[in-house]
């Protein structure tokens, strides 16, 4: 992986834990758990810092996951399919991580006064993904499934599978501790 991309994902993805920590106190005793962009709460629940923190931890395995496919990018001997999925997945880890920034300025905004901003955030919460998704896409046309050049150790595959676990456990832990918003 490039320098720069590393430099760059790791401080978009510092920045939604920072911004909900110096917001953390701020927020009201309940933060929404699941909701739809039509800014309708579904499920809410206490405040403790899993709740809180559970939405950058989520996008940060999946950014882990997109970093443990990018890092493969090196298995593909052939330039032109090398460079579209190195192109791939590191446009997934920026979408991965600008959505991470948009769902923790969501959280944060009930701490903050952010005017007319606020209510836009959703929309950069959704545009990130499907924007990040199409450009990735774009992005990898010319290196087509199936990757038989990829050459995942064990230890990748234990690292992916134990990630997923992770965030079904994150997500299954929040609903579970929710309640009707």
């Amino acid at each position: 992986m490039r320098r720069s991309t590393t430099v760059v994902c790791v401080l978009m993805f510092s920045a939604s834990f920072l911004l909900i920590a110096s917001t953390y106190d701020a927020l009201p005793a309940e933060i929404p758990v699941l909701r739809i962009p039509s800014f309708h709460i579904l499920t809410a629940a206490p405040k403790p810092p899993f709740i809180a923190f559970r939405v950058p931890l989520m996008n940060l395995t999946h950014g882990m996951m997109a970093a443990v496919m990018l890092s493969h990018a090196t298995d593909f001997g052939d330039a032109q399919r090398r460079t579209p999925y190195f192109a791939f997945f590191s446009t997934l880890l920026f979408a991965i991580a600008l959505k991470s920034d948009f769902e923790a300025l969501e959280i944060s905004r009930q701490a903050l006064t952010l005017g007319p901003i606020g209510p836009w955030l959703t929309y950069g919460t959704v545009m990130s993904v499907v924007g990040g998704l199409a450009v990735a896409l774009f992005r990898g046309r010319n290196v087509p499934l199936p990757w038989t050049e990829l050459q995942l150790s064990m230890r990748d595959k234990v690292l992916l599978g134990g990630l997923f676990a992770s965030y079904l456990a994150i997500m299954a832990s929040s609903l579970l501790v929710s309640s009707p918003g």
